[in-house]
């Protein structure tokens, strides 16, 4: 069994690892250009990255595994193999991401973003140039009631915060996509962590916007695609909504001449909510569990990507 590893953030020590738990031969693809060479053999990817060129080589390949949540590049793709199977990393960040979707919500609170800025130009400032505001006793709405949504929730529990959770397919105190908009006009803060598909793709454009209050905060973890970026900039010049704090953005990165920049109003990370030293863990364990249903059964079962739906 050939097993290729694409997945640049592993060691030599996890490769070992890997090798020793699966019986596997390992072919390390950590380049493109690697990975492209080695395509032709593997039986299984394990796949940081999914370039068109790798995928549409590997011909042999019957399972891959990305450590990520985010599949729509490799879906796009043309795969070697089109009877493939899918999974993804669903369930490794919702306590990664999770703690950093509060960081975002409390460090906009208190302007800790602009009171580094002040650090760094040695200045004494008490009264920054928006207002503090807290967390306790706010209505957050949770666009993408997923694993992270589910933990986001769970952290936001002992602020004593109302939440409303929403995603495409509503489940018991979840509501529907199709309730979304009538709930913008009472939310404090709007926690978006949805996949992109067609669906979600411009979902969050100026017309919902514009149905927020002027105290809302937009926190985006999911994926830039969701907000028009000329519709978010419009937002926070017009003061339609009170700021956004942004992990990820449309396109990424974010072009330098971008106005999102230097906003007063906004905080941007470059899309590194997840990578914690606990993600390898718990995606290796995901791996190893559906390494084990593949060789009884033929394939995973755990994570299973649906085309049709995007996730």
């Amino acid at each position: 069994m050939h097993l290729l590893v694409t997945w640049q953030d592993l060691s030599d020590k996890d490769l070992q690892q890997i090798e020793e738990k699966t019986g596997a031969t390992i072919l390390k693809g950590f380049t493109e250009e690697e990975a492209r060479e080695y395509a032709p053999q593997a039986d299984v990817i394990l796949g940081g990255f999914g370039a068109a060129s790798v995928l549409e080589a590997a011909v042999k390949c019957r399972w891959m595994q990305t450590p990520f949540a985010g599949v729509e590049s490799i879906l796009a793709a043309k795969w070697g193999n089109p009877e493939m199977i899918l999974t993804n990393g669903r369930g490794s960040f919702g306590p990664n991401i999770s703690e950093h979707v509060l960081g975002l919500i409390l460090s906009f609170n208190r302007g800790l973003h602009l009171a580094r800025d002040q650090q760094n130009q040695r200045v004494w400032q008490p009264r920054l140039p928006i207002p503090f505001r807290e967390l306790t006793g706010s209505t957050v709405g949770i666009l993408g009631f997923g694993d992270i949504g589910r933990h986001v929730a769970k952290r936001l529990a002992p602020f004593d915060c109302k939440v409303e959770g929403f995603r495409q397919h509503p489940s018991e105190g979840v509501h529907g996509l199709d309730e979304f908009d009538s709930f913008l006009p009472s939310l404090d803060y709007l926690v978006c962590a949805l996949p992109e598909t067609s669906k979600t793709i411009g979902f969050l454009h100026k017309d919902r916007l514009r149905l927020l209050p002027k105290q809302a905060i937009v926190v985006n973890v999911g994926r830039g695609s969701l907000i028009p970026t000329d519709d978010l900039i419009l937002a926070l010049e017009e003061k339609w909504i009170s700021g956004a704090a942004l992990d990820v953005t449309s396109p990424e990165p974010l072009p330098k001449e971008s106005p999102l920049w230097t906003m007063p109003n906004v905080i941007i990370t470059p899309h590194n909510s997840g990578f914690t030293a606990h993600l390898k863990k718990r995606s290796l364990q995901t791996f190893f569990a559906n390494w084990q249903h593949f060789i009884e059964t033929g394939q995973p079962q755990i994570n299973l990507v649906s085309a049709s739906l995007g996730y």
